[in-house]
């Protein structure tokens, strides 16, 4: 059997899944089901070890029962003392500090600005409302819960007070410290925009990064630049050992350079991607001190079994499952690509077909990703990623080198900082270009299991096909066309569902949808929840509604809002008279937004056709007809 790990590490996902979602009963029924398959496994392959996959299965199952326990199951007040052991700033201005208590539990506490604020490693008690960690209020809303848990977080807190002591000395705290000077010397030698994104690509700090260019990262397909990734790793980790390769052996190296990765993983946060790349550069160093040839797809499934073992609620971050995608989707989805390039007749051109490859196989891996947690693909990605992959290298070496001269020498640093300047100013002129493009950021629904397990299937069935020769390739192709027209349905049934759904929000503007077939109707008053109900239309792939019916009367303060509504909707109807206050508002509206929708003031009794359903508005209430 080759690569037995895999199928482990399949066996432990499913045991976490299960024992994620399901009862006791079903995960019995599971471990059957599993028992099966390893009797089918070893008739087929004559392994007896494959009877130790059960073991995977019961581990995942009883980890994530282990990670889901919380002490903290109830809203009160509270007293907290303990360690910083992190902190961050929120959006809201609000300082994030976690807390690891004298008995290992951790909290998240967020600090007012009026409030004293922590510095890592000090001491601090804090008194306020402990709450548990929330689950979505609303589909597609933020989870706290799958967010916080798998950071072994067991509550939040909002301290009424906040008394600090001292700041105790720590291996954490001197990496913390020595990422805050390099941090300063970007802060010297750059503009403000660049600083920004040179801190968060070579130190994984994203704190001051201007919203307008990470979504024209984004929509560029680059945004993975600026988190820590397995691309930063391995190209720090080539670097230095390059460097130590002129005085030691390559073995003695590896071993060197690991250890430093280990230590820029715990400097810049320990993010999930930072801590997968340096345990699969372990696997890569320790294979080379025992002299076992390198096996892509075996080390990231070992990184990946001995992460989930240690924090099975990792399974549903988004960071770890893009992370691990694009890995496996290196590994088997390049030479399937290249294989389909080679058919169509294109050339190699010196390497570009491979490189081509390469990029595309990594995107379309992360697509069903993408798709499932944020509604939308970047089409453009594959041609993003090509162009901004000769340069990337360049600016984690140099930034990094910038970083380390500028500790002892600033004009220095800033003479090798231009070249850093001029290739992110290159960036952000062809993020400009590619956001700009029609069908840049390809809505498609998601939060759909389903679809999402199609899509895998889809790529798994391309790689199955591409994989075959003659008469094979052609009998593994029908597979991947099953696969396909089964997805194509799949999501033309979600998009338009049969008969009349209609989902009530849980916002301060009290908003419903309706849906019926591709027709969106939004009932409510533009008093406050917009980017829930956004996110809504987003995860039902409901590019614009076809009108929005207020149902109370829009006021001055709710301008803004209506200028949010104005960019999603084509008709606003209006609930009442058309009086001197609400004509003020739709005007100031018209002003605000060049994609005003058209205004049709609804009396009671009065019929509108909405899509193909007529609304009929009465005294006490809407209804569809």
């Amino acid at each position: 059997m080759k690569r037995p790990v895999l199928w482990g590490l399949g066996f432990l996902i499913c045991g976490i899944i299960l024992g994620y979602y399901a009862t006791l009963p079903l995960i019995s029924l599971g471990f059957l089901a599993g028992l099966f398959l390893c009797l089918i496994l070893y008739k087929h392959y004559k392994y007896v070890p494959v009877f130790i996959f059960l073991l995977f299965f019961v581990a995942g199952a009883w980890r994530v029962s282990v990670s889901l326990h919380t002490i903290n199951t109830e809203q009160r007040q509270a007293d907290i003392s303990g360690t910083v052991i992190d902190v961050g700033i929120t959006s809201g201005g609000n300082q994030r500090v976690m807390i690891r208590d004298g008995n290992g539990v951790r909290f998240i506490a967020y600090v007012a600005p009026h409030l004293p604020w922590a510095a890592l490693g000090q001491q601090i008690s804090v008194s306020g409302e402990l709450r548990p960690l929330s689950l979505p209020q609303n589909p597609g809303g933020y989870n706290q819960f799958r967010h916080l848990r798998p950071l072994k977080v067991d509550a939040v807190i909002w301290p009424d007070a906040v008394e600090l002591g001292d700041v105790r000395l720590s291996l954490m705290v001197v990496l913390r410290s020595f990422r805050d000077r390099l941090a300063d010397v970007y802060e010297q030698i750059l503009p403000p925009r660049e600083a920004a994104v040179v801190r968060s690509m070579v130190l994984g700090d994203r704190a001051d990064m201007d919203a307008h260019l990470a979504e024209q990262y984004r929509t560029m397909g680059i945004f993975h630049i600026l988190s820590i990734s397995g691309l930063h790793v391995a190209v720090l980790m080539m670097a230095f050992n390059k460097a130590l390769g002129l005085f030691i052996s390559e073995r003695k190296s590896g071993v060197i350079v690991l250890a430093i990765m280990v230590l820029y993983c715990l400097m810049t946060g320990a993010a999930v991607s930072t801590v997968r790349a340096v345990t699969m550069g372990g696997f890569l160093v320790f294979g080379k001190v025992l002299h076992r040839e390198y096996d892509l797809l075996a080390s990231v499934a070992w990184a990946c079994v001995v992460l989930l073992v240690y924090e099975p609620m990792y399974l549903f971050n988004v960071g770890f499952q893009l992370s691990f995608v694009a890995v496996f989707g290196i590994g088997i989805m390049t030479e399937p690509v290249d294989r389909l390039l080679a058919k169509i007749k294109m050339p190699k051109w010196g390497g570009f077909r491979k490189s081509l490859a390469f990029g595309i196989g990594v995107v379309a891996a992360t697509y069903p990703v993408f798709a499932f947690h944020f509604y939308e693909i970047a089409l453009y990605s594959v041609i993003g990623n090509l162009i901004i992959a000769p340069t990337t290298a360049i600016i984690l070496i140099l930034g990094f080198v910038v970083g380390l001269v500028g500790l002892v020498w600033i004009g220095g640093a800033a003479f090798l900082g231009g070249t850093v300047y001029y290739i992110l100013r290159f960036y952000d002129i062809a993020s400009q270009f590619f956001a700009n493009l029609p069908f840049a950021m390809l809505l498609t629904g998601g939060g759909n299991l389903l679809v999402a397990g199609l899509g895998a299937a889809v790529l798994l069935s391309f790689a199955f096909a591409f994989n075959g020769f003659g008469e094979v390739f052609r009998k593994r192709l029908v597979l991947f066309y099953v696969m396909a027209v089964l997805l194509v349905g799949v999501v033309f049934v979600q998009h338009n569902p049969r008969g009349v759904h209609v989902t009530e929000l849980d916002t301060a503007g009290n908003y419903s949808v309706v849906r019926h077939r591709g027709d969106v109707l939004i009932i409510g008053a533009p008093q406050g929840g917009e980017h829930a109900l956004f996110t809504y239309l987003d995860m039902r792939g409901a590019s614009r509604a076809n009108g929005f019916i207020m149902t109370e009367l829009p006021r001055p303060q709710d301008v803004n809002r209506l200028v949010r509504l104005a960019e999603r909707v084509d008709v606003f109807y209006v609930v009442g008279e058309a009086d001197g206050i609400v004509l003020f508002v739709l005007e100031e509206v018209r002003r605000e937004t060049d994609n005003m929708p058209e205004v049709v003031f609804l009396q009671d009794g009065d019929v509108r056709r909405v899509g193909r359903k007529g609304v009929r508005v009465a005294i006490d209430g809407v209804y569809i007809e």
